[in-house]
């Protein structure tokens, strides 16, 4: 008898047995990388001791349209009822004068006059370009708009919510991403946190300039960002005078996550929220310490 013959198909039975058994010791593993699971971190909220002179300044407003007043000969530019514009202005703010929350539970001095009481992933994944997504997404979700939540990896692919909720995920590894069914169908509002934590993970300032356009500072609106492939901030209000010249305000986080946040700009000796859109029309300009240039000025996808 040939010996080969009939130790071939024990082979075979072996290999079958040992792919079994490394399929099966994947499958979790892959489970668990393409379904995060958000949790929110416990932030710290303390009293600064600096006292920071901010123009513009109602202590005692808790959205940012009562914190923050137009300067003098400007009023706020109308908007519509359940625009972005209108959600940011209306936004929870925590109280003014305390220092800026970080996401492991640290503070860091600040003298933004307006901090947004936005919740914070306790893994540090709410940077830059991540609180912006954040910001446009919630107000989708809160709206019940789910068809337009949908964001890019910084490799192109697409992260879709509509698919996500109902057990499509997202496999990433390095560069390269694929869509899987590894999940169930999850309408919860956990489940949409969820699928935030995954795009923040694989998106960021790539994937919002890659979904943006260039504008010229003329055509600035609420929901604008600037942009840059080191970090990005956000276009939250604007201002107008008679004379239709702008005012805006301008938010943001950054490394290490913190709550997001609007920052100041000097005028003169004095601090003060407000940007002008002569500021912005330089050839290069500076934002709480970032550079940027007029080219950077960007709208995502349709804007808002």
């Amino acid at each position: 008898m040939n010996k080969n013959t009939t130790t071939a198909p024990k082979r075979g039975k072996k290999l079958i047995i040992l792919l079994l058994i490394l399929i099966i010791a994947v499958i979790p593993v892959v489970y668990i990388r393409v379904n995060p699971k958000w949790t929110p971190a416990e932030i710290t909220i303390k009293p600064s001791k600096t006292d920071y002179k901010v123009q513009y300044v109602n202590s005692e407003g808790m959205t940012l349209k009562s914190r923050i007043t137009p300067p003098e000969g400007y009023s706020r530019v109308p908007v519509e009822s359940g625009s972005f514009a209108e959600y940011l202005r209306n936004y929870p703010l925590h109280p003014d004068k305390i220092l800026l929350p970080v996401y492991n539970g640290d503070v860091r001095n600040t003298d933004s006059p307006a901090i947004f009481d936005i919740s914070l992933g306790n893994e540090g994944y709410q940077q830059c370009a991540d609180s912006i997504i954040r910001l446009y997404s919630d107000y989708f979700y809160e709206n019940q708009q789910f068809d337009k939540i949908s964001f890019e990896f910084s490799n192109g692919d697409v992260c879709n919510y509509n698919r996500w909720r109902k057990g499509k995920r997202m496999l990433a590894l390095g560069d390269f991403s694929c869509e899987i069914p590894a999940g169930f169908p999850d309408d919860s509002e956990q489940g949409y946190r969820n699928y935030l934590k995954a795009v923040m993970n694989y998106a960021g300032t790539l994937s919002l300039i890659n979904e943006s356009k260039s504008i010229s500072t003329d055509e600035i609106r609420v929901g604008d960002i600037i942009c840059d492939e080191t970090h990005v901030v956000l276009i939250v209000d604007e201002a107008v005078n008679e004379k239709g010249e702008k005012v805006y305000l301008i938010g943001q986080s950054f490394i290490p996550a913190v709550c997001f946040h609007i920052v100041t700009t000097t005028n003169g000796d004095a601090a003060t929220p407000w940007f002008t859109q002569e500021q912005l029309a330089q050839e290069s300009f500076t934002i709480d310490s970032f550079g940027f240039s007029k080219n950077n000025i960007r709208r995502w996808k349709d804007g808002f």
